[in-house]
């Protein structure tokens, strides 16, 4: 496994991401723009985005390359399918838990998934489990709860205890690499290196345990969607904010409250609308209301500003809102919807990923490009084939 290449300027700002889900896709009519380039006209769907355009990218004709049909979403975030893992030096790993474990020692939360309600399951480990996904609740008590005296206590013995056990195991991989080959020493090198990187995070919990959780003044008890959503984006705000972490994924349940929206339909039921004139209204409705949703978090971070820094939090957060469907009525799993903003980088608009071949470009490609952002020197992020210029 490849190092992390450290920050060692302290007052440069964190990199951060926050990918933002939904299960069933968008409309594309009313999502896409017509024309590309940094002058696109804004889409019905996109016009509460145009605050940001400068800072926005919209990607077309690009995906996994996946045959259309349901239960593509546990591979959103990695591009390869769970019965596909094996195949993989690093399994169905998804792009968020791999830069959580680089992470891992420098933040209290590698990586934060939640949801208002049943989500997909977009977010996978290295050993091809699903990630657990908090609710309001659960998020809360992560994030802004102390733990108990008696709970520091036994957390302390148990990472001591490990530590001790790491210096142990360590102190006898050494003595063995003597007499060995070249390639076993490599092998032991990255296993002593994996090693180092526990027992950094081991320190890493006894640094954070000692330091206080920050405070939430907002509603925990949020009743309707839109205040479970704000409620979600402004603790994952703080988050950010705190340092707390860097990663995060927010999905939107596929069981999405439609009659908050004004809404008599179920979510599912709006995707399949045959084009009628009220399904596609409601399918824009529901569409809309997760993109307002995605600006207004981002004007939350835009509004706070970077310790050390002339730029604010959204400068140097990269939110990407997509899903595993490109359009939910035929069961499509080609031309995703994909928007990326803010985080710093050379946002070009609306831009036309078609190949010269005539495929369309992996969505794997870009998230490749995203370990680089972080500093992850790797040349392969599961089915990736190159970068994207970001």
């Amino acid at each position: 496994m490849p190092l992390l290449l450290a920050n060692t300027n302290k007052n440069l700002a964190p990199k951060r991401l926050v990918i933002i889900g939904n299960p069933y896709g968008m409309h594309p009519e009313s999502f896409f723009p017509k024309n590309f380039g940094k002058d696109y006209k804004a889409s019905l769907e996109l016009e509460c985005l145009e605050w940001i355009r400068k800072r926005l990218t919209v990607y077309s004709h690009i995906d996994h390359n996946m045959e259309s049909g349901h239960n593509k979403e546990e591979a959103f975030l990695s591009g390869i399918l769970l019965h596909d893992a094996a195949r993989y030096p690093d399994g169905n790993i998804t792009i968020d838990q791999m830069i959580g474990e680089y992470l891992r020692s420098e933040v209290r939360f590698p990586t934060l998934n939640t949801s208002a309600g049943p989500g997909i399951l977009e977010s996978w480990t290295r050993t091809g489990v699903p990630a657990p996904i908090l609710n309001i609740n659960q998020l809360y008590r992560q994030l802004f709860v102390d733990s108990s005296q008696a709970s520091k206590k036994a957390e302390k013995k148990l990472w001591n205890r490990n530590q001790d056990m790491l210096s142990i195991l360590k102190d006898q991989y050494k003595d063995s690499t003597k007499n060995i080959g070249k390639e076993d020493k490599e092998r032991m090198d990255q296993y002593l290196t994996s090693v180092s990187e526990l027992n950094r995070e081991i320190d890493s919990k006894h640094k954070w345990q000692n330091k206080q959780k920050p405070k939430f003044s907002g509603d925990k008890n949020a009743t309707t969607l839109q205040e479970k959503y704000n409620t979600i984006f402004d603790m994952l705000t703080i988050a950010l904010q705190s340092d707390s972490t860097r990663v995060a994924t927010v999905t939107f349940s596929k069981s999405l409250e439609t009659k908050d929206l004004g809404l008599s339909g179920g979510y599912h039921s709006y995707t399949h609308n045959g084009k009628a004139k009220s399904g596609v209204k409601g399918m824009r409705a529901i569409d809309t209301f997760q993109l307002e949703q995605m600006s207004r978090f981002m004007k939350k971070l835009d509004s706070i500003k970077e310790p050390n820094s002339n730029g604010t939090l959204l400068d140097n957060t990269i939110v990407m809102f997509g899903s595993s469907m490109g359009y939910g009525g035929t069961h499509s799993n080609r031309n995703l919807p994909i928007i990326v903003c803010g985080g710093g980088l050379k946002h070009k608009g609306h831009v036309n990923m078609k190949q010269k071949n005539g495929s369309n470009t992996p969505l794997c490609n870009l998230y490749l490009s995203f370990l680089h952002k972080f500093g992850i020197e790797r040349d392969v992020f599961n089915a990736s084939t190159g970068t994207i210029e970001i």
